[in-house]
Order: structure tokens, then sequence, then C-alpha cells
């Protein structure tokens, strides 16, 4: 593509749909009922005038500029645009100025045309950072990434085409991988430190409202110094994976992959872990106990693995976004709130009779004392049910530091179980 083209391709996408659902609306045809309060949310911040959770850390934890961050959400705030919902400021409807997923992806542009011009002067890292920006706004500009949002799937388009640009100009390129699943393919992306030799691999996911866009900065920041690989993956029902709901088996497509990586020459297959953050985190434990085989060890983040599901007065917590985000991968309507949570109950771990078992594969724990999503509780239980498994709470904040000595924790735990 030429260097203008991105601005082209943006204008084509999103002239294509005039008429489409605000994000806040497309799972959900209740009332409003009220945010959670902001102290019961850890991860993030459930603001009562805002639809989303406004997750600072985490997006400066994975590369966006706080500055920059402040300055889009000062604009959505004082649009002028029809809201969905008056009372929240991010239900703008319409690709008008505002509207969230235009705003973020004004920002993005910029960084996604700054990175082509910097490509094509031969300016490599400097491209690279720039391209990067670009996908970190236009993934925030599909956030919670919803199915049949369509503005939200362009701006998820775009995301992909900066990763894939920038991933072209890394010292080892990004190569991706298509896996034949169930008439389909589960599509992940693959980082490599080296082709040399066939290196230790980490399976990555994260929650129902994140892509695997989102952990780049994991790679490149802990496991590449380590000469371990990355191997991202989207959730069922996100992304790539948006077309295989999330059911009781939420670890069949990571299973897929898991089984196809035997035949990646880059790959040593006898050193392969997971870690997942958040709903992800249940993957990895699943697979923890039906794969101790291929798997050297797993970590779960701030995994969902039982109580959240199990407990009626914790499942209650969760804000609309998160109802909406996991009703639309359940396929269902998040109206039907009571429905939800009976369906959810078959993602707990210990009503599946596995934490029950013990696994051979050990798995490292880490939660927050004031995460009802994981509470303490789960996180050692978790870490009890796999041989020399290891539990870590935290209890203090800021988040950032918390993310920080968790992925500290997580490479030191890697390494031991990879790179020896």
């Amino acid at each position: 593509m030429k260097p203008n083209d991105d601005i082209n391709l943006t204008e084509q996408l999103f002239t294509r749909v005039k008429k489409v659902q605000e994000t806040s609306e497309i799972s959900n045809s209740s009332p409003l009922e009220p945010q959670a309060e902001t102290e019961d949310f850890i991860d993030g911040s459930a603001v009562r005038s805002w639809y989303r959770l406004l997750r600072r850390p985490s997006w400066a934890w994975q590369g966006a500029d706080p500055v920059e961050v402040e300055q889009t959400l000062a604009r959505i705030a004082m649009g002028k645009g029809e809201r969905s919902h008056p009372e929240l400021l991010d239900t703008i409807k319409g690709y008008v100025p505002g509207n969230w997923v235009f705003e973020w992806s004004q920002q993005a542009g910029g960084h996604f045309k700054q990175g082509r011009a910097l490509a094509d002067a031969g300016q490599r890292p400097e491209a690279i950072n720039a391209l990067l920006k670009a996908v970190r706004y236009y993934s925030i500009a599909s956030y919670p990434h919803l199915k049949h949002d369509e503005l939200a799937d362009q701006a998820q388009l775009l995301g992909n085409l900066a990763y894939r640009e920038a991933g072209r100009l890394f010292e080892v390129p990004l190569k991706e991988i298509q896996v034949p699943f169930r008439g389909k393919h589960i599509q992940g992306y693959l980082h490599l430190p080296t082709i040399d030799k066939p290196v230790p691999l980490v399976m990555v996911s994260g929650g129902i409202d994140s892509l695997q866009l989102d952990y780049l900065n994991f790679y490149r920041k802990y496991l590449a110094p380590n000469g371990i690989g990355m191997l991202s993956l989207d959730m069922p029902g996100i992304g790539y994976a948006e077309h295989w709901p999330l059911v009781q088996d939420t670890s069949r497509l990571h299973q897929a992959v898991l089984h196809y990586l035997a035949e990646v020459a880059w790959v040593d297959h006898q050193r392969i872990a997971m870690v997942g953050f958040r709903f992800a985190g249940n993957i990895a434990a699943r697979l923890a106990f039906i794969e101790p085989f291929k798997l050297r060890t797993v970590v779960c983040i701030g995994a969902g693995v039982n109580q959240c599901f199990a407990d009626p007065s914790l499942f209650a917590k969760c804000p609309r976004m998160m109802r909406d985000s996991l009703a639309n991968r359940l396929g269902t309507n998040a109206a039907d709130w009571e429905q939800i949570r009976t369906k959810s109950q078959v993602f707990s771990l210990k009503k599946q009779g596995l934490m029950s078992t013990r696994t051979s594969v050990p798995i490292l724990s880490i939660g927050h004392k004031r995460d009802f999503i994981c509470p303490e509780s789960d996180v050692r239980a978790l870490a009890a049910c796999s041989r020399n498994g290891k539990a870590v709470v935290f209890d203090k904040q800021p988040l950032r530091e918390v993310y920080d000595q968790a992925l500290h924790e997580t490479v030191t735990w890697l390494k031991q179980h990879l790179c020896t």
C-alpha cells in the first residue's frame, strides 16, 4: 500500500457503515443499572459516567501514552452528538466526533501514517514504535471488541494491518500460523527471538474484552530477552476466534493449537507453556489438567476459575460492559442476566471436577486480595491443585506496579521451567 492509503482505507471502511448500533446496545436491551463501585473492581476503573471500563494502567503497560489517552477521553467526554444513554459519555452514535471508535481511530491514524513514512525513510526503530502506537489505539477503539459491532470491526481490521506492518520490520519478522479447526482456521501471531534453532514457547491470551494484539510488550520486555517465543491467540468469541462461541470446553481452540505446534519447526514442542490473563487463565488452568504431557507449566493471572461463577453475589458485581461482553461471547442477550449467570456456572473448574484432582503441571497462580473475579481463596486453591504449584497474592496499589511485579514473577517462573 502507498503511504497515504491508510487514510483512504479508513474513509472507505468507515463510510460503509452509516447506520450501525452503538456499542452499548449491541448485546443488551435491558434498562441501565448503576455501575459497580470503583473499589469493587480492581481490574480497571468502573466509572459511573462511562459505559466502558477505563483501563488506564493496562493501556499504559501495553504502550499507550497516558497524555494521549487523557486527551482522547476528553474529546469523547465533550462530544456533542446524540448518545444512546445520555448519562454515559462514551455512547455517542455514529462515526462522528465524540464517538469512541471515531476518536481513538483518529488518534491511531496519525501514528499509522507517521509509521509508514518512517518506514519508507528507512528509520526502522522509529517506524516500529509509531506503528505499534497505531495498533494500541486501534485496539482501544475496538474495545470491548463485541461481535456485530461494525465500527469496532473496522478498527480491529486496521489494528491488525498496522500490527503486520510493524511485524515485518522486527529483527525476526512476525509470523502467522493458521491452525485448521472444524472447517475454519485459528489464527495466531508467532513471535520468535531467533529462527536459528527451535525455541521454548509461551501461548498467551487475555480476558473476554481483549485481543491478541494486546500482549506484544509482554513478549518484547519479558520473553524475547530470555530467548522465549510467544504465540498470541484470541479467546473464543473474540477477534479472529469470533466464529466459535464461549462454551464449557473453553480450552478447545488452544488445545487444537497446542497439538498443532508439534509441526512448527521453530518451536521446541517439549518446552511449551501457557500464560492466561483473566478469563484465559481459566483456559490455561484447564489445559494443565487435560494436557499434562504437552505443557511444561502454566501461569494464571487474575484468573476466573470458580467463585466468580459459583457465587451469585460475586457474579452480580460485574459492571454492565463486562456483562455485555460475556453475553456476546455466549451468543445471548445480556438483558437476561439470570440466564447468563446460570449458563456461566459451567466455567467453574471446581464444578467441572478438575480442581478436585491434582495435575503434574506446575501452576503459578497470581491474584490480588481485592479482586472479586479471582479471590484469594481461588488463587491459592488453584496452586494447590498442581505439583510444585505456587500462589502469589498482591495487596497494594498502584495497579501499574502490580502489573510489573506480576510479570516479573511470571518470567522468573517461566525461565525456571522452560530454560533449565
